[in-house]
């Protein structure tokens, strides 16, 4: 147990199974296999490349008109992302150019950094088979790997909640020393602009190190502290007064109907524990796998376990360490300000519990470690690691080859870019193109239609013309006309679109107009159409580029 005259004492990394150290057996080697494994899946996941879907193209096409100062104003389609993220994702696509690959280079970074800075912090408190087990399970889990190539800061979390938990557990290993401390005064203002729920996870790590660090009686130790508390509550303030809570105040006033489900029922308490056993039981806690409706059982009792064995063995800081953050996550769940677990409107309530992944492979990694210390017989327990093992690599690769069959997330996402790759190139043979949204403001950019966010990212990513810098307008004349498009048109012109057309018969002819359609819906299933509306028009004269954008409401909505 940790007692008072123990405090300045280094504390050894523990493991239930009794197998040795790290640094010095199989075990401790075994572990960087698995890092090198879950670094390759999550390289393999980017490497499919699939189509942009709805919540990346909501990210995404934030970044097409807006520069660093822009991104600071709420952002279109109701999102909320960290600032040093957005940030980091325009200086991507900025150096880089504007394409899927360019979009998810910064997450896929974060999600290798993630794998080796979890391996760190789980090493500091775990050994031997229990490291062994905790490592393999983050390598090969269904959400890190999916979410290292999306265009969204779930990756972020995760990185910056195990360096955290790594800089916290540093401490708590060392308690004599402040340096991990004042480390953690040092990062925490960079994790909170990198990762909204950090919040969670910095606060969790003030509450569970507050007394031990006011009981180590080491004035070092004190200040170091104190100004990890003053650095993390300061940030915060900053970042919310300045830009999160503008941010937040434009989402979607659904957002909260559509988490209903992720906040906890408090009206009656059967109704609270069984809120408690779905979330818990479900993909918040599908590590290495599971789902909703009580398939990460098996992970929910190896977390307890887990948790068992740190207070068993007087590992109460570790254990609050780990649990803080999901506590005070709870809390603004019951306050319903952020969602806690599950089950999610669409895709998998997991993407926004990415920074409980490091305590809770840490826990399952432990708590399977002892129950395989049960096995008596040293034939059946190492036949069980063995095939647990393989199970644990099996579980990696399946979502990757499933990726491989059908590779799309959604598929009106695999639809709209195939369109896309060849309306665009087409439509540009002969001709310039302009777009009503982009280059005239006929049309609304950000559209309660979800499919023209997809429209125009994929737009910025396969039109000639939008990847040369738009139109040339001095280009156009009868030899080459001018084709303007409105992607994910309604079925009637509305007023704008209306003036527009009028207001470009003053100089231009109309040629033809063509509507293309694209089916969404899935092979056998009844059509669900998108149309193009293709505008062709030929001067009538020398016309200037301020004569070809003189409709009522013009000009591309540039940077806010």
């Amino acid at each position: 147990m940790e007692q008072p005259n123990d405090r300045d004492r280094e504390r050894p990394a523990i493991d239930p199974g009794g197998v040795g150290s790290p640094e010095g057996d199989r075990w401790g080697r075994a572990t960087w296999w698995f890092v090198g494994l879950g670094m390759v899946l999550r390289a393999a996941a980017y490497g499919l490349d699939f189509p942009l879907w709805w919540d990346e193209a909501f990210v995404a096409v934030n970044l097409l008109r807006r520069g660093y100062l822009g991104l600071l104003s709420p952002l279109d389609y109701g999102q909320v992302c960290p600032l040093l993220f957005l940030w980091a994702e325009l200086a991507s696509v900025r150096l880089l150019g504007f394409s899927e690959w360019s979009l998810r280079l910064f997450p896929l970074a974060c999600a290798l950094g993630g794998m080796v800075a979890f391996r760190s912090a789980a090493a500091t408190v775990l050994r031997g088979r229990a490291l062994f087990l905790a490592v393999a399970v983050m390598a090969v889990s269904v959400h890190p790997i999916r979410h290292a190539a999306d265009v969204k800061p779930y990756a972020c979390d995760l990185l910056v909640a195990s360096i955290l938990l790594r800089l916290a557990l540093g401490w708590w290993r060392e308690p004599a020393r402040a340096s991990s401390l004042w480390a953690l005064a040092g990062f925490v203002p960079l994790a909170l602009l990198l990762s909204h729920p950090a919040a969670f996870v910095a606060g969790g790590i003030g509450l569970a190190l507050a007394v031990p660090a006011w009981r180590s009686r080491r004035t070092g130790v004190r200040i170091a502290f104190a100004a990890y508390g003053a650095a993390m509550v300061a940030t915060y303030a900053t970042i919310y007064v300045a830009f999160t809570r503008a941010q937040a105040s434009s989402a979607s006033p659904g957002m909260r109907e559509m988490w209903a489900r992720s906040f906890p029922p408090l009206d009656s308490a059967g109704g609270l524990l069984r809120w408690l056993w779905v979330v818990h039981s479900g993909d918040m806690l599908a590590y290495p796998c599971g789902g909703e409706g009580g398939q990460s059982a098996l992970s929910l009792l190896a977390c307890v376990v887990g948790a068992v064995v740190l207070w068993r063995w007087g590992r109460k800081t570790v254990l609050a360490l780990l649990l803080a953050p999901l506590g005070l996550a709870m809390v603004a769940a019951a306050l319903r300000l952020y969602p806690y677990g599950g089950p999610a409107p669409h895709g998998s309530a997991a993407r926004i519990m990415q920074y409980a992944a490091p305590a809770v492979c840490l826990l399952v990694g432990l708590g399977a470690s002892r129950l395989l210390g049960l096995v008596r017989s040293d034939v059946a327990r190492s036949r069980l690691l063995r095939m647990g093992c393989l199970g644990l690599v099996a579980v990696g690769i399946a979502p990757l080859a499933a990726g491989v069959a059908h590779p799309y997330r959604a598929h009106q996402a695999r639809a709209a870019r195939d369109f896309a790759r060849t309306f665009w190139p087409e439509l540009a043979r002969g001709a310039e193109v302009a777009d009503l949204r982009w280059d005239f403001g006929a049309a609304d950019w950000d559209s309660i239609r979800l499919g023209v966010a997809v429209s125009l990212v994929n737009e910025a990513i396969y039109s000639p013309a939008r990847r040369s810098g738009g139109p040339r307008w001095d280009a156009v004349s009868a030899r080459r006309p001018l084709r303007c498009v409105l992607g994910v048109a309604p079925e009637s012109d509305g007023p704008r679109v209306s003036a527009w057309l009028e207001s470009m018969r003053a100089d231009y002819d109309l040629r033809s107009r063509q509507t293309f359609r694209v089916d969404l819906a899935e092979p056998g299933r009844r059509p669900v159409f998108e149309r193009f509306e293709v505008f062709e028009f030929a001067p009538r004269g020398a016309v200037s580029r301020s004569a070809a954008r003189k409709a009522p409401g013009s000009g591309s909505r540039r940077a806010r």
